[in-house]
Formats: C-alpha cells, sequence, structure tokens
C-alpha cells in the first residue's frame, strides 16, 4: 500500500487533491465565511473548518463510492437512495454544528439579522426532518453544504468519462494488435481444430489416454475459437475452461514432482464473466512456478463463489533460482506483462468492481482478484 501510494503519479494525485483542500480552506477561512457569518473570529474559524471538512467527505462518499458503485453501474434507484441518505446526514451534521455556534456567537438571538442565530432557530423550528419537509430548510442546507461539491463533482465525473473513453479506446487498439499478430504468428486455427478431432478418432481405438487429451485440447481450442468472442460468457464455462487446462498440465507433468490443485467453493449459477480473463493467472504460474523447477513445486486454484462475487485465488511455489528480492515490483518479477494486460482489461471491463493483489515471499507467489460478477 505504500508503495502504491508514493509512485510518481500516485503522489501527485494526492497532492493535488491535498493543494485544492487547503485552497478551499483558505477560501473558506479568510473569504467566504467572514463575509457570510458577520461574526467573531472563533464562529468563522471553526465555522471554516467544519464547512471544508464536511465538504471533503460529500466529496469522496459521492465521487468514490456512489459514482463507481451506484451511477456508473447504471443502478440509479441505489443511487439516488444514497444521495437522499447522505443529505439527510449532512443536514444533521449542520443541526449540531449550528447548535454549537450559537453558543460561540457574538450576537444575540434578538438580532434577527445575524447569520448563526437565525440559521440555528430556522433548523430548529423545522426539525430533525426539516431538510425534507421543509422547502427552505432544503434548499438552505443544499446551498450551505452541496452547492461548491456538485460543481466540483460534475467536474470529477466529466474528466472519468473522458478517461473512460480513453481507456476503451487503449483497450480496443490493443485487441486488434493482438489479433493481428495472432494472425501472422498462427496457423490457421480452424485447420488445427479439425485436425486434432481428426487424430483423435484415429487414436481412440488405439490409446484412450492419449486420445483423452487431444479430446481436452481440443475442447480449448474450440473454446478460445468459438465461444471467447463475447463480451460475457457463462463462468460455468470459464471455469471448465481452467480445469481443462489444469488436466492437461497434470497428463504433461506426469512423473514429476509437481501437485497441481484445483478448490471451488459455491455454483456459478446463472453468472457471467469476461472470457478468458483468469486464464492468464493459472499460465502464469505454471509459466514461472513450475518450468525449469528442480524441486517440489505446486499450483493451486481457489474458487470462492458467494452471491454476486467471484474470489480466484492461484498460489504457485518459486523455485529458489527465480527469487530476487532485490526486485520490488512483485507484478513485473512474475509475468509482469500478462498482469498488466490483464489488469488494464479489468480497469476497462469491471472499473471500480474488482480488486487484484499480488504478493510474493521466498517460496510462493500468489494472485487474489475479487470481482462483482453479472448475471
Amino acid at each position: 500500500m505504500i508503495n502504491n501510494f508514493t509512485k510518481p503519479g500516485k503522489l501527485l494525485k494526492v497532492s493535488g487533491h491535498i493543494l485544492l483542500w487547503l485552497i478551499l480552506y483558505c477560501f473558506e477561512r479568510y473569504y467566504f465565511s467572514p463575509r457570510l457569518l458577520k461574526d467573531n473570529e472563533t464562529v468563522v474559524q471553526w465555522a471554516s473548518l467544519a464547512s471544508v471538512l464536511q465538504t471533503i467527505a460529500i466529496y469522496y462518499g459521492i465521487g468514490y463510492i456512489a459514482y463507481p458503485q451506484f451511477l456508473y453501474r447504471k443502478r440509479y434507484s441505489a443511487f439516488l437512495l444514497f444521495l437522499g441518505v447522505f443529505f439527510f446526514i449532512v443536514y444533521q451534521t449542520n443541526r449540531v454544528q449550528f447548535d454549537l455556534l450559537g453558543g460561540l456567537t457574538g450576537h444575540s438571538s434578538s438580532q434577527s439579522n445575524a447569520y448563526v442565530p437565525k440559521i440555528a432557530a430556522m433548523i430548529k423550528d423545522a426539525g430533525w426532518l426539516g431538510c425534507f419537509t421543509s422547502l427552505r430548510v432544503f434548499f438552505w442546507n443544499y446551498a450551505y453544504s452541496f452547492f461548491l461539491v456538485t460543481i466540483i463533482l460534475f467536474v470529477k465525473a466529466v474528466r472519468d468519462v473522458f478517461s473512460y473513453q480513453q481507456r476503451l479506446r487503449t483497450a480496443e487498439q490493443e485487441r486488434y494488435g493482438l489479433e493481428i499478430d495472432l494472425l501472422k504468428a498462427q496457423i490457421n486455427p480452424h485447420f488445427l481444430f479439425n485436425t486434432l478431432n481428426s487424430v483423435y478418432g484415429r487414436v481412440f481405438e488405439t490409446d484412450e489416454q492419449a486420445a483423452d487429451l487431444v479430446l481436452r485440447l481440443s475442447e480449448l481450442m474450440r473454446y478460445n475459437l468459438y465461444e471467447a468472442d463475447v463480451p460475457r460468457i457463462r463462468l460455468e464455462k470459464e471455469l471448465g475452461y481452467i480445469q481443462n487446462y489444469l488436466d492437461l498440465e497434470r497428463n504433461r507433468l506426469l512423473g514429476e514432482d509437481v501437485l497441481i490443485e484445483y478448490k471451488q467453493q459455491g455454483a456459478p449459477v446463472s453468472h457471467q464473466i469476461a472470457p478468458l480473463l483468469l486464464i492468464a493467472f493459472v499460465e502464469n504460474a505454471f509459466k514461472h512456478g513450475v518450468k525449469g523447477a528442480t524441486e517440489p513445486a505446486f499450483v493451486q486454484v481457489t474458487v470462492v463463489i458467494q452471491n454476486n462475487s467471484l474470489e480466484f485465488v492461484v498460489e504457485n511455489s518459486i523455485t529458489s533460482q527465480r527469487y530476487r528480492p532485490e526486485r520490488q515490483d512483485n507484478t513485473k518479477r512474475q509475468g509482469g506483462v500478462g498482469l498488466t494486460n490483464v489488469k488494464r482489461r479489468l480497469d476497462v471491463i469491471y472499473p471500480g468492481a474488482y480488486d487484484l493483489a499480488v504478493t510474493a515471499n521466498e517460496h510462493t507467489y500468489k494472485v487474489e482478484l475479487s470481482v462483482v460478477l453479472t448475471n
């Protein structure tokens, strides 16, 4: 986590946010609050601090929770409910704030033009549901706490849309590039697929085990060729593809000291997932954890399906010659290109709806993916 926040891009973004809130505080403290409240320094100071902290909470609550979890995933009812609850909570903080400021103000309650006593009296008369029962209190609560942050959130939404479109264009260009490379480098897949079927028919009578391997390889090719060219595919098929791949690796490594395990909890039911998203983690485990190993090795795949979420964990051994403790970036140390491409796909397909963690020590390498599934 510390490394993540000390990356140049991330550090620059955090610094920009801190600078923005400092500028906003100075504006509130030395310009807006003195002119609005027209009160003593203590009231102005505390009101300014409370206003900025409230703005920060609203911005991150809506911009980093409600936007990605509800608005961007088109869960509009949940988004509106979130806004309603947030609006009510902010109103309650304003009630407490002006009640406390009333004890610090330099104006008496008889001075009707004094801002703090006037607002405190209005809120008190409206009651704890005043933001919904009084139109006047509703607009005051919005203007006082939400007006400025609405502008900032609008800018963020526009920026998010442009950023999302840019990621889509980048992913599309990478996809076309991969397709062109495959067309240049590979034998016609239809020819190879049909040839495998012919081989299966010939060896079935003489070597059933070899025929089973050919059949599994044929099924892998069928999945890649005919079924994976869609935005979403049944999770059951994706997991079946991975199990076929593991079976082929078991047979290929037969006689070697390699333990290959697959564990699954929960049923795929009607869930869907982006095709060929998970296999990269499994291939990476064999490429960097088993290939060339001169000591006992293992690859363990664990799948947990619960409600609408998928927990996909791949853990593999690391041979001593492959471990380089002086290199801190685990993703780059172990199959960096493949995992980087998968992360780009996740950013485009599941923005804000996944969590990817990569950890390594001297003996093991582990990838943990948590993603929200669709039906």
